[in-house]
């Protein structure tokens, strides 16, 4: 029967037009033609919603992710990033002799990312935090964690940002008697565990200009060789030392490396007089709502919730109903992107239950995550659209299975756990402009 189903599809499904009455169903109405026993029907009503999460983890990633947006689409967005430092050492080389020079942040740029205009001046300031950054009882830290900082800035950079130019970085000088008093701290011979220095030094916060109109992305791990140094974002010491004839100098350093289980990005958003001005993670809108849109964002958790609410009304086409192909047409609203917020290049979808929880990604046969990749001629033209597969997905739905009952796909413009921003506003069934919808193709006998 398997043999029989494909090769009637094969020669058939070029024949089959959704223009053609006959092979015209509309989910929900009482009509329906059975006139052909493989139909294309791309009428079937799509229920979609914008949700938010109620936070998202966003420690343990090596992602710093600093900055800040605002449009009249998704309100303002602003990053900052809060972490701990761990001296390489708790000693410094030639203590007698030795004299504090500067200390310095640095900052390499992750994966050439960026998101906003990056032609604007883009503003950080450093800040000491006043209290310890603490886990929560699952071991992560949340969007929504709060630790308190102190008012007086220790440092700040002010720079157009290039974060595709080959071994690029940021260089933030910070306050001498910061640094001074860390050296000092160090060179008593009386640190001796983090447990002990963090009594004394908490943490750094990182915080965006509150005119910035960008996202970057600074990793925590990778190394850029120059000539004189290897430079990684790390917070470094400079400091030197005379030998024992008094006259020659030799130059040190102290790195104070970033802890990755204790750093996380702070992200703070305000959807006023906005587009999603009503949205919380405890009052979902549909897209009707909105005017027939779904949105997403990234790094916050707001989520486009897809949901096929008459797929089981196809089973009464037939005594018989095999669900051959079935793809979704995902199209984003003309006008809600352009150069500064381009469209992400694909988009990953999840299987989530009835809160909204997810279950499980869409995998390959191989096992690897799906991601739908963006297809269009032009990014900015209005022609723009994700396909992606929801065979296995529908056929789950009309099996009469329990376990399937209430479950949704739930689209997002990265993976879930990654910090970076992305944004995306989609067109439901309904949209005028840029409709979104189901093709499915069956065959009933």
């Amino acid at each position: 029967m398997k043999n029989y189903i494909i090769g009637i599809f094969i020669i058939i499904i070029g024949l089959v037009s959704c223009d053609d009455s006959r092979n015209e169903y509309l989910a929900g109405s009482s009509w329906a033609t059975a006139d052909s026993r493989v139909k294309l029907i791309d009428t079937l009503t799509l229920k979609m919603s914008t949700i938010m999460m109620d936070s998202v983890a966003t420690s343990g990633q090596s992602e710093i992710l600093v900055g800040r947006t605002k449009d009249n689409i998704f309100g303002e967005v602003k990053s900052s990033s809060l972490f701990e430092v761990t001296p390489a050492s708790y000693s410094i080389t030639n203590k007698t002799t030795a004299v504090y020079d500067s200390l310095v942040l640095y900052l390499t740029y992750n994966d050439n990312y960026y998101y906003g205009d990056t032609l604007k001046t883009f503003k950080l300031s450093v800040y000491p935090l006043e209290n310890r950054i603490k886990l929560n009882t699952d071991g992560s830290l949340y969007n929504t964690s709060k630790f308190k900082y102190s008012s007086n800035e220790i440092g700040n950079i002010s720079f157009l940002p290039r974060p595709t130019k080959t071994d690029n970085y940021l260089k933030i000088n910070l306050d001498n008697s910061y640094g001074l008093s860390l050296f000092n701290l160090i060179k008593t011979g009386n640190v001796d565990s983090q447990e002990y220095f963090l009594n004394f030094f908490k943490g750094l916060a990182l915080v965006p200009g509150s005119t910035n109109e960008a996202f970057l992305n600074f990793g925590i791990g990778d190394t850029i060789d120059l000539t004189d140094e290897d430079i990684t974002t790390v917070m470094r010491m400079y400091y030197h030392a005379k030998a024992d004839n008094g006259t020659d100098v030799t130059k040190y350093t102290l790195d104070f490396n970033i802890n990755t289980t204790y750093q996380y990005n702070q992200i703070d958003y305000d959807f006023s007089n906005s587009e999603l001005q009503n949205l919380t993670p405890k009052n979902p809108l549909n897209s009707k709502s909105l005017g027939n849109k779904a949105y997403q964002f990234s790094a916050i958790g707001i989520y486009t919730k897809v949901e096929v609410p008459y797929i089981n009304d196809i089973l009464n086409l037939y005594p018989n109903v095999s669900i051959l192909d079935a793809n979704l047409n995902v199209k984003p609203v003309f006008g809600s992107y352009d150069k500064k917020y381009y469209l992400p290049e694909s988009l990953n979808y999840y299987l989530a239950d009835k809160t909204n929880s997810i279950l499980s990604s869409f995998t390959s046969s191989s096992g690897e995550e799906v991601t739908i990749t963006l297809s269009t001629d032009n990014e900015f033209q209005d022609n723009s659209q994700y396909t992606f597969s929801l065979t296995d997905y529908l056929k789950t739905m009309t099996a009469n299975s329990s376990s399937a009952t209430g479950r949704s796909i739930l689209l997002y413009p990265t993976t879930y756990k990654e910090q970076k921003i992305k944004r995306l506003v989609i067109g439901d069934s309904k949209n005028t402009t840029n409709k979104s919808n189901i093709k499915l193709y069956l065959l009933g006998y």
